[in-house]
């Protein structure tokens, strides 16, 4: 979950139990349309770790802080990449840190990214703040 450092409940919300008191009903809701909303295109359900249950602030900044370890060590070379080709032109502790010139980049390839059918591209946002 998400929130705009601008939006007015903002600095109301930093962990799981927040939501819950200030948007009861918010996680459960939102949970329930991840679960269903692939089943009018004939997809089954989708199933979430955990029950479906949410994990609060803690819990996430311990998966960050372990993925950005495990980052580091693959990218420094202490791991084995298991088939990964760590070849990069910006991380200089990097072994693998390589001069772009060096690197086999076909021509041409430097193209921007093709526009996003509108019709998969929506916001949805769920209001149910205070006005106060």
């Amino acid at each position: 979950m998400v929130i705009d450092v601008n939006d007015p409940l903002a600095p109301k919300l930093n962990d799981v139990e927040d939501i819950e008191r200030h948007l009861p009903g918010l996680l459960r809701a939102t949970n329930e349309w991840f679960r269903i909303y692939k089943i009018p295109d004939g997809k089954p359900e989708n199933q979430f770790a955990f029950s479906g249950e949410c994990k609060n602030r803690k819990y996430a900044m311990d998966v960050i802080r372990e993925c950005a370890e495990a980052w580091n060590r693959l990218i420094k070379g202490e791991t084995q990449p298991g088939g990964i080709s760590l070849a990069n032109t910006t991380i200089s502790a990097s072994p693998k840190n390589a001069d772009p010139s060096s690197l086999n980049i076909p021509q041409g390839e430097d193209k921007s990214p093709a526009p996003i059918d509108p019709s998969i591209d929506k916001w949805f946002f769920i209001s149910g703040a205070p006005s106060n």
